[in-house]
């Protein structure tokens, strides 16, 4: 509003509660109502922290009300105000709204408890919706609502995704033959991302055969589409025995061309020194877990799956070394291998007091890290400030 100001006399825009203009204002502070904390300026308004938080605390509740599930509800209000949301944050609006959409949904799939599984979120919310409200599975899962099972996600997202290249597929002449695959794959037990990748392999050969009939497949087809994608040849082997037993031509894979024993194990010694070379000075503390999750899968040679589904509980620490699976593998770390991995790995509580879920938790601790997330640190570039602290 504009009024004159009691101070300069001037008739200018003024705040409303004093009639000082704005210029006038400079120096004059006053208590937050809330924090107590000193701010600038006059009246009895709270300080921005604490106004954003009053507003989120309102969000909330009025969030909450539209949730049709009572302990649905409840939790939503729990999750809120457990500080996994920083409410006095300016994205705190958004991610409230997230939240809550995300409950609405699920209280429609799964209305009691019992029934809140994977496979329930799955399908209320979708692979991108469990990726977007994280913080809330992993909510759940430390308060005990839901047991959550990465592995079972991992099966959904990947059917989902084979179901999607058929439909993407459904008017191609050769429609019917990638559904007779998939259904043979099925039926051999196959795993759903095997499916894929099979599919995938197949679709690319296909695509050079264009819209001729299967009967014209031939060897030049398959080694244009070997060129293309090389590493789509053990994907494709699957798939020309299948074609072979549909009444298609006989083609066979070249064999590519094997290193030798000596050669596999240099260059597998030459892979663990540069890594070893490169943890020494890690850009992050992102980039050497990754490191040392790539030499455990190198020197132990395993998957490197099985290194990220490592739990805390699986961990024996002694004097001189660490023991993984000892139930199991028992594979024994010796010095300076075993500081090395406990330097790096992420351990949020003693040795002595009762272990959490994973060894290499994700950001959000309700599961492991993912093999997206190792390539990410691994080939992600170093920004100037990185590479400064290496150089000093």
């Amino acid at each position: 509003m504009r009024a004159t100001c009691r101070i300069c006399r001037r008739h200018r825009p003024v705040m409303a509660d004093d009639r000082i203009c704005f210029p006038c204002s400079v120096g004059i502070t006053h208590t937050c109502p809330i924090c107590q904390a000193v701010i600038p300026g006059s009246g009895h308004a709270p300080c921005y922290p604490c106004s954003q938080r009053r507003r989120s605390e309102r969000q909330i509740a009025e969030e909450a009300a539209t949730i049709p599930i009572r302990w649905m509800s409840g939790m939503f209000i729990a999750f809120c105000e457990s500080g996994r949301i920083p409410l006095d944050n300016g994205l705190a609006t958004e991610r409230i709204a997230r939240a809550a959409d995300a409950c609405r949904r699920i209280a429609l799939t799964a209305p009691n408890p019992e029934r809140l599984t994977t496979d329930a979120l799955h399908a209320a919310i979708g692979a991108e919706g469990t990726r977007r409200v994280a913080p809330l599975i992993a909510f759940m899962s430390d308060v005990g609502v839901l047991d959550w099972d990465r592995a079972r996600l991992q099966v959904l997202i990947e059917n989902e995704r084979v179901e999607a290249i058929l439909t993407a597929h459904r008017d191609s002449p050769h429609a019917p033959l990638l559904r007779r695959y998939r259904d043979s794959l099925a039926a051999r037990n196959r795993k759903p991302i095997t499916q894929r990748t099979a599919l995938t392999a197949a679709l690319a050969l296909l695509a050079e055969l264009g819209d001729a009939t299967l009967g014209d497949l031939s060897q030049r087809h398959l080694a244009r589409a070997l060129r293309k994608s090389p590493g789509h040849r053990a994907a494709l082997q699957g798939f020309l025995s299948f074609v072979a037993t549909q009444g298609g031509p006989t083609l066979t894979s070249p064999k590519p061309r094997r290193l030798s024993p000596v050669a596999q194990e240099k260059r597998l010694r030459a892979e663990i020194k540069a890594w070893r070379k490169r943890l020494e000075r890690p850009r992050s503390a992102g980039e050497a877990r990754a490191m040392l999750i790539m030499l455990l899968a190198r020197i132990c040679a395993l998957p490197i799956t099985r290194v990220l589904a490592l739990r805390r509980d699986e961990i024996v620490v002694t004097r001189n070394s660490v023991t993984l699976w000892p139930a199991a593998e028992a594979i024994i770390l010796e010095e300076p291998f075993a500081s090395t991995f406990l330097r790096w790995a992420r351990w949020t509580s003693g040795w002595s007091s009762q272990p959490g879920p994973w060894a290499f938790p994700g950001r959000h601790g309700h599961q492991p890290l993912s093999e997206a997330a190792i390539a990410y640190h691994l080939d992600r570039r170093p920004t100037p400030a990185e590479n400064d602290r290496r150089r000093s």
